[in-house]
């Protein structure tokens, strides 16, 4: 194949893929409570005796696993008051007045008859946890539909029927819809949802406070991010820009155990796409002796998923490693070799090891205030001057406007371009049979390209620059 007809098949894929990641997105109101948050609760365990207890303290209390429940009482609720109760992890039942109400998933926004009320909210608390996790404090007060506050967001998805084409999404209070800012994309854990980050006060606390929108798409259930999952959260993030404005620079993604491992390789497969990555405790390259073996069958599977394989996309995209040294799900060693292929290559990578945690919830409660601050002001480089790119699927065929047509679809593809001295100079590649540059790549000028040079002898390599628009 000839560059032109390279380049043709390039651009064309690129269209169709951004054509077709979403239509129809919507993000409809909901109901949201405006009145004053409710500081004090009480808290029993199964059927102790209740205690009050500071709703702000709850998160930070240690407990053991098991059932617990929330008691809130109201003593004079006024007129049209309603209630909102935040989504806590494990939350199995709601009872208004002794009589159980449906909760579905995310907050519950319960119409309250004059006069005094009970609630009493039944929760498990999980071994990962081990506290009582809930998003914001609850609220009584007038209601009214809002897309400010925890909402869902509705887009076309091939994978409606494995719960995707939906996502929850977190508009901070008087948020400009208009005004392209920040994104911060949640990737979930194992066995957990679109709705697990939403427990996270301290997400939410933090993404109010800085006004950077959140979102939590769905991984497909137990994924590990294969091809369907990261085309979901694609898909899901393309679908937001359609509703809310998204500045294309700023979208960071961030996840914890599986979703800490999807963030990476997702991140890393579409660098271009991100301004920052986090990942708590996730898996670096899988263990195929362990669990993983029924999703990845084999190296192959599990070389298109591990992070550690294409750690060469990194270059311009800051990476944030958080592991507990205690960890015995996924081994600290899974962050230290990922952080240690980074700074082998130069690249910048930040990695936070915590002795004597382990696999945990309250190690990402305890940094994720952080994570949202570092997105808030994290910006992609629109052009570097420099790319490493490594394919390790066909469908991964461009970044940063650096094209390229693999030679083989069953071999990898790999190529370090670079702008200096007045050429584009090719310092390697592999794997490839055409390099198609867009115009401005690399911040090359637009009208006049500069030539392209192939410095490494060994690469039988066509090359060109894209026509003018």
């Amino acid at each position: 194949m000839r560059p032109s007809l390279a380049l043709s098949a390039l651009v064309a894929a690129a269209a169709s893929l951004v054509a077709g990641l979403s239509r129809a997105a919507s993000l409809p109101p909901h109901l949201e409570v405006s009145g004053s948050p409710i500081a004090v609760v009480e808290v029993r365990p199964g059927a102790g005796r209740w205690r009050p207890a500071s709703w702000g303290a709850l998160g930070q209390t240690p407990l053991d696993p098991g059932r617990y429940e929330l008691r809130i009482t109201l003593t004079a609720a006024s007129p049209g008051d309603a209630l909102q109760l935040p989504l806590c992890a494990g939350r199995a039942r709601v009872m208004l007045d002794g009589r159980e109400v449906p909760a579905p998933p995310g907050p519950v926004v319960l119409p309250l008859d004059p006069g005094a009320h009970r609630v009493v909210v039944a929760l498990d608390v999980s071994p990962y946890e081990r506290r009582i996790a809930c998003g914001e404090p609850p609220r009584v007060g007038p209601s009214a539909p809002t897309v400010e506050g925890l909402g869902l967001l509705s887009f076309a998805s091939p994978h409606a029927g494995r719960g995707g084409g939906r996502a929850v999404v977190y508009v901070p209070p008087g948020h400009d819809l208009r005004r392209p800012g920040p994104l911060l994309v949640g990737a979930h854990p194992w066995n957990g949802s679109a709705w697990t980050y939403a427990a996270y006060e301290e997400l939410l606390r933090e993404a109010r406070a800085r006004d950077v929108v959140q979102l939590m798409p769905s991984g497909l259930g137990n994924s590990l991010y294969t091809a369907d999952a990261e085309d979901e959260v694609l898909r899901a993030v393309q679908a937001l820009s359609e509703v809310v404005a998204v500045d294309p620079r700023a979208v960071s993604i961030w996840g914890a155990s599986m979703g800490g491992a999807g963030a990476t390789t997702i991140a890393f497969h579409n660098p271009d796409r991100f301004a920052g990555v986090t990942s708590f405790f996730g898996d670096s390259k899988y263990d195929l002796s362990t669990y993983v073996r029924a999703l990845l069958p084999g190296e192959a599977a599990a070389h298109r998923v591990n992070a550690l394989d294409v750690v060469d996309n990194a270059r311009h995209l800051p990476v944030w490693l958080i592991h507990g040294e205690a960890d015995r799900t996924s081994p600290v060693r899974q962050s230290e070799l990922l952080a240690a292929a980074m700074a082998a290559r130069g690249f910048a990578v930040r990695f936070d090891r915590v002795p004597g945690v382990g696999h945990a919830g309250k190690l990402v409660a305890r940094f994720l205030p952080a994570v949202v601050a570092a997105a808030a002001t994290a910006s992609a480089p629109a052009a570097p001057p420099r790319v490493t790119y490594r394919s390790v699927r066909p469908r991964d065929f461009m970044a940063y406007g650096v094209g390229i047509e693999r030679a083989s679809p069953a071999v990898d593809a790999f190529v370090d371009v670079e702008l200096r001295d007045d050429a584009v100079h090719v310092r390697a590649a592999e794997g490839l049979r055409a390099l198609v540059l867009a115009r401005g790549a690399l911040g090359a000028a637009r009208e006049h390209p500069p030539p392209i040079v192939v410095d490494d002898s060994t690469a039988a390599l066509e090359t060109a620059w894209a026509p003018a628009p």
